[in-house]
């Protein structure tokens, strides 16, 4: 707890001692003269056909006749970052006639079925992106989180774009910062950003994501914090913006209903200043701490990762996608890569080994096979496009969701042997094939039943809510005991007849969101809920009855990262980087450790009896030998 405690005061210490280095180094940059106006609008939260959509029109119209300096979109245009949802506001945001800086919020990247494509097809770039307005640059960037729930972290490859941008700005202007996250502890790696932005003496921080408008201190940044396009007030729906004027050495913000005229609600001093300084400030991330996890950090990435590590047959070799677009095979033993090929779009799903093939799914180049000693193409079926979900190799073939299908593929040659078409929702998480059947959820409501052998539906299952955020889209299905068990985010656990698809029971006892496991034995079902425990039920249960419950002590969790067991032991991870290992057979916590600064996504057992685990910032552990 000393060891802590220290670390913590010192991380403390040192970002004072940052905060003074940045504004003495860049003293000598001139104070913008002539002030500008500013229309942000963030949070839109546009489907086509409702409420919001038939408001951003006039709102759109106002706007153009204020004769702005410029428009920055902070995020959230759409609910589901659907192709028909982003063509749509794009359509609506080119009326605008002053210059605009857009960037992607969470609701564009976290559930896209384009993984994140079209977005960067509608507008040219990916969030990266700057504007200059008047004697003022705005650098945009964005935080995710990317194609999964978890908190934002600002990828490291855009990190560095962010400062050499920031760097070749002419010193006689003065720089914001765009971002639709809040540069709070929701972003994992803030002190990494915040560094950062102190470091050119960032002037304020635009940011979205809460709906309610407010002043923010962002380890001594001003975060100003927009208003949603609609906000209740009262009980009744409220519609508008807000206007920042930069200018004078100062920030006035004020908000706009459409219809009425702008109400200040506050003015602050550019950059550093004690007022800022005055408001409450998130404390320091945890240090990281393996405490008694035998845990060893393996790999450190230059990009983040969002897929699994899968492992050769020796467990030599590792293999993983990361953001760079980039397949790498990693030696364990000498500590060095040995191969690594590209690819034009982050990885989002995970490797597969197999046979010495190594099976990638990519996003727009196809679906490959590599000879996973050397990395060279053995096949490729380039007819399959924005892969994003996880597939699994059962009884000699490729499961795998593919664009509001469901495939099964020969992993020797890559044909197609069935395809069933379901119509739309991309089915992210990875399928469940038990009794000669593929269990599979997709974003559009529905869990799918089909028969391995001909693809063939057996039946499908809906969870009574036309809420497209509740679906089953992004779960790993368990099968025992002939039933299928689901969690999902409209925290409900689930027990169905594997066989007639017919509903066992249904409770929503606990906060579960989409992570699940199974007992070695098959005998009990692990869930986590939101709460941050690992629950336990018997997988015959005709009625919900909790075996055991164990609070890892972290609290409030969305993280995926499925639960998987070696030895008797169960291993969950969360959206900060923690990982809790329990004891199956008591229900008792055995271990927590802090292992990385960001979600984690997911754990491989190798035949050693090693498990891996890979985490978004870019690191790979390996727990156990």
């Amino acid at each position: 707890m000393r060891r802590i405690i220290t670390a913590v005061l010192l991380l403390i210490l040192g970002s004072t001692i940052t905060a003074a280095t940045a504004s003495h180094r860049h003293s000598g940059r001139k104070r913008s003269g002539r002030s500008i106006e500013v229309a942000f609008i963030t949070d839109l939260h546009i489907t086509p056909g409702n409420d919001n959509d038939s408001i951003i029109d006039p709102l759109i119209e106002e706007i153009n006749a204020g004769g702005y300096d410029l428009v920055v979109v902070g995020g959230d245009m759409t609910n589901m970052g659907s192709c028909d949802e982003l063509c749509n506001i794009h359509r609506k945001l080119s009326r605008l006639t002053a210059p605009q800086l857009v960037v992607a919020g969470n609701h564009e990247t976290t559930w896209s079925e384009s993984a994140c494509t079209e977005f960067e097809r509608l507008w040219g770039h990916d969030s990266r992106t700057f504007v200059d307005a008047g004697e003022y640059r705005f650098v945009g960037y964005q935080a995710g989180p990317f194609m999964k729930m978890a908190d934002g972290t600002v990828r490291r490859e855009d990190l560095r774009w962010v400062d050499s941008v920031m760097t070749a700005t002419p010193d006689n202007m003065r720089i914001v910062s765009v971002c639709h996250y809040p540069l709070s502890n929701d972003v994992t790696n803030r002190r990494e950003i915040t560094s950062v932005l102190r470091s050119h003496n960032v002037c304020a921080t635009l940011c979205g994501h809460y709906h309610k408008p407010s002043l923010n201190n962002y380890d001594s940044i001003p975060g100003i914090l927009g208003r949603s396009l609609m906000l209740r007030r009262d009980g009744r729906p409220t519609y508008g913006y807000t206007i920042v004027r930069f200018g004078n050495d100062s920030i006035y913000v004020s908000e706009k209903l459409v219809g009425e005229r702008p109400a200040r609600q506050y003015a602050i001093r550019q950059g550093i200043s004690r007022e800022v300084a005055a408001l409450p400030c998130d404390p320091p991330m945890p240090p990281l701490d393996m405490g008694d996890l035998d845990a060893e950090c393996i790999v450190e990435d230059n990009g983040s990762i969002y897929t699994a590590a899968a492992v050769d047959s020796n467990g030599e070799t590792i293999y993983y996608g990361n953001s760079l677009g980039q397949i790498k095979a990693y030696d364990t033993w000498s500590r060095t890569q040995r191969w690594c090929r590209q690819f034009s779009s982050a990885i989002y799903s995970s490797p597969i080994y197999y046979n010495g093939l190594l099976i990638a799914a990519t996003v727009s180049d196809g679906l490959w096979a590599l000879d996973a000693c050397t990395g060279r193409t053995v096949w490729c079926n380039d007819s399959l496009e924005t892969m994003i979900g996880d597939g699994i190799i059962a009884d000699g073939a490729l499961y795998i969701g593919v664009d509001g299908k469901m495939m099964r593929i020969d992993p020797a040659d890559g044909h197609i042997v069935w395809s069933f078409d379901y119509g739309a929702g991309q089915p992210q998480g990875r399928p469940a094939v038990a009794d000669g059947r593929v269990v599979f959820g997709a974003w559009n409501c529905h869990l799918y039943c089909l028969d391995a052998a001909t693809g063939e539906m057996s039946w499908s299952w809906n969870n009574g809510s036309s809420n497209k955020l509740f679906s089953p889209g992004h779960i790993v299905p368990r099968i025992a005991q002939g039933r299928v068990m689901i969690v999902a985010p409209d925290r409900y656990m689930t027990f169905i007849d594997l066989d007639t698809g017919r509903q066992l029971w249904r409770i929503k006892e606990r906060k579960v969101r989409e992570t699940t496991g199974l007992s070695d034995d098959g005998k009990l079902f692990l869930a986590k809920t939101m709460d941050g425990e690992m629950i336990a039920v018997k997988t015959d249960a005709d009625a919900y009855a909790e075996q055991w419950a164990v609070d890892a002590g972290w609290g409030y969790d969305h993280n995926f990262c499925p639960i998987t067991t070696r030895g008797g032991v169960a291993y969950m991870a969360n959206r900060t980087g923690m990982v809790a290992a329990v004891e199956i057979s008591g229900g008792r916590l055995l271990n927590v450790a802090k292992l990385a600064d960001s979600s984690a996504n997911e754990f491989t057992l190798d035949g050693r009896g090693s498990l891996w685990v890979t985490f978004i910032d870019g690191r790979i552990y390996r727990i156990g030998r």
